[in-house]
């Protein structure tokens, strides 16, 4: 056993966050941390990293010193420098790791390019610090947050082959799935550790859940009946009060009789009463339900059949190519996902949409009368204005349905008044939500919607973008929402974007067969990729002394390269 929690506590002000944690984390675990904004996840995640201190508990450890690596939700630019130069000092295992991951040559990079990173590569190159520190225990909080489709699959890779203990604090349904083999859900304060992947527990709490809703039923129907005898005997009691002193009058030891009769019924009464309580105190309590988020989107139809179209478009930076001569449209009405790499273009295409950028050649038709509803994927930091404040000059009506629109996207009342920059990172997503689709609009641009949102508002989030009427434009790695929500696709693929049907399931799958079908293409495109691997080896290698501590893991990866090359050109001729 590396770490065990015994009654963790901690507190903010008159809140409690976590009331009496008990966890423990061995060697090889794998560990998916779940709950609801706010829950305590990431509290919990502080605490166990030495970074926040518990108000009571206590942990212990197997070994006197236990490496801990912790992936935050969100990773500033000059915390990456630090790390790769003073904890890392640029290891080969460090290039290793960003090379699979896809962000190449960052050792290169200066501070204000990294600060000028996307989303995706930010996190890329957060996680691959926290695995090349060889840490005992990994913990990793909402590591594919802004992860491409290739980044998870690497990800998903690289935690088989990790020996050490992974907590993940996700709302990523597809990831936990493919990583988990305990899931231990906080939910008022304590925490449930279930058995299996995120499925198996969604499953098991299901079946826990009806169990308990059986058995309080029960209880209810069993209390009712002993709510009825009680009131039939306390008449029944009552009535042979009545008559003791009637017909006990004129008899010999009459009266006598007719009131131990009715200290009988007493009796009788105050029995089934102390079976009532009793049954109270130890019933079941009654089992509440997912808490469900209405996503209420105002629309408005009208304009022309196409809201959007591209005509031979192309953009770059430089020298860097996002995607050439591409042509695509998008109909009233439809729901289509943008799928790509990180840095592959999606959120400047979307720039592009807004008008806030322009096209190197190309053009791009957007319905003018087409509305537009934008959520980013980037957050408010660290503001000191609260929800109140930013409403407050409002028309009084206006205040009072963005208020109830928050609520219904599951921000508690007692959050508005909160500045925003000590709000959760769900919480201040959920009211960017609000703002931006706040209104009637004929098209939402949602750009990863659901980073830092709980499983919850994300299967709510589903379920409203399913019954929305306009036009939808998701740019998401969450595959069980693209596949759920779109049924057409705009693909970012060898630097053009393509109108792809169906859901991204289906085209992924036909990549794959596609790949299994054609073994000589696939040979090429692996040589393709290899030869391109050596070229960056040894440019890397040229600018680098014998001496340097990382010129032998460069060396050693060349090997390795040349190794698979030659293998390759085997295959190829038998």
């Amino acid at each position: 056993m590396l770490i065990s929690c015994r009654n963790i506590k901690k507190s903010f002000g008159d809140k409690v966050v976590l009331n009496g944690i008990d966890l423990d984390i061995c060697r090889g675990d794998r560990i998916g941390l779940v709950g609801r904004n706010g829950a305590g996840k990431s509290t919990l995640a502080d605490i166990l990293t030495g970074s926040s201190t518990a108000d009571a508990g206590t942990i212990t450890s197997s070994r006197q010193r236990i490496k801990v690596g912790y992936l935050r939700q969100a990773e500033d630019a000059r915390i990456f420098r630090d790390i790769i130069i003073n904890e890392i000092g640029m290891s080969g295992e460090l290039q290793r790791l960003t090379s699979h991951l896809g962000v190449t040559g960052f050792s290169d990079l200066q501070e204000e390019q990294l600060v000028q990173l996307s989303g995706g590569e930010k996190t890329k190159l957060a996680l691959a610090a926290v695995w090349a520190a060889q840490p005992d225990l990994a913990i990793l909080d909402e590591p594919t947050n802004h992860m491409d489709y290739q980044g998870v699959e690497y990800l998903i890779q690289e935690l088989q082959r990790f020996p050490g203990a992974v907590v993940i604090i996700s709302h990523d349904r597809f990831f936990l799935d493919k990583t988990v083999s305990r899931i231990a859900e906080i939910e008022n304060g304590t925490i449930t550790i279930y058995p299996g992947n995120y499925s198996d527990f969604r499953v098991t709490k299901q079946q826990l859940r009806e169990s308990q809703w059986h058995l309080y039923q029960s209880q209810q129907k069993e209390q009712r009946k002993i709510d009825q005898a009680i009131e039939q005997l306390k008449t029944w009691s009552e009535k042979a009060h009545r008559e003791s002193r009637r017909k006990g009058q004129g008899i010999k030891g009459g009266k006598e009789f007719f009131r131990k009769k009715a200290k009988k019924r007493d009796q009788a009464v105050k029995s089934q009463l102390k079976r009532l309580e009793r049954m109270r105190q130890e019933q079941v309590e009654r089992p509440t339900a997912d808490p469900r988020v209405q996503f209420q989107v105002n629309f408005a139809a009208k304009g022309s059949r196409r809201v959007l179209e591209a005509d031979s478009i192309s953009k770059a930076y430089g020298e860097k190519i996002l995607f050439t001569d591409s042509s695509f449209y998008i109909n009233r009405g439809e729901k289509a996902g943008i799928f790509g790499a990180n840095g592959c273009g999606k959120t400047t295409l979307v720039r592009i949409i807004l008008g806030q950028e322009e096209l190197d050649e190309g053009q791009l038709f957007v319905s003018c009368s087409a509305k537009i509803a934008y959520i980013s994927q980037e957050l408010p930091q660290r503001e000191p204005e609260s929800l109140r404040d930013i409403i407050r000059d409002w028309p009084t009506d206006q205040q009072k349905q963005i208020m109830q629109l928050l609520i219904a996207l599951g921000l508690s009342y007692d959050r508005f008044q909160v500045a925003l920059g000590q709000l959760s990172r769900g919480e201040r997503m959920k009211i960017a939500m609000g703002l931006a689709i706040w209104g009637e609009n004929d098209l939402l641009i949602l750009d990863e919607p659901t980073n830092h949102l709980d499983v919850y508002s994300r299967e709510a989030l589903e379920e409203s973008l399913l019954q929305y009427p306009g036009t939808i434009l998701l740019i998401s790695h969450d595959r069980y929402l693209l596949d759920r929500v779109c049924d057409h696709m705009l693909v970012f693929e060898q630097q053009q974007v393509k109108r792809v049907e169906g859901q991204l399931t289906d085209y992924l799958n036909r990549k794959r067969e596609d790949k299994k079908a054609d073994p000589v293409a696939t040979s090429a495109e692996e040589r393709l990729i290899l030869e391109t691997r050596i070229s960056r080896v040894l440019s890397e290698l040229s600018l680098l002394k014998p001496d340097r501590p990382e010129y032998a893991a460069l060396d050693q990866e060349y090997q390795e390269l040349l190794r698979q090359r030659s293998r390759l050109i085997r295959e190829d001729h038998s």
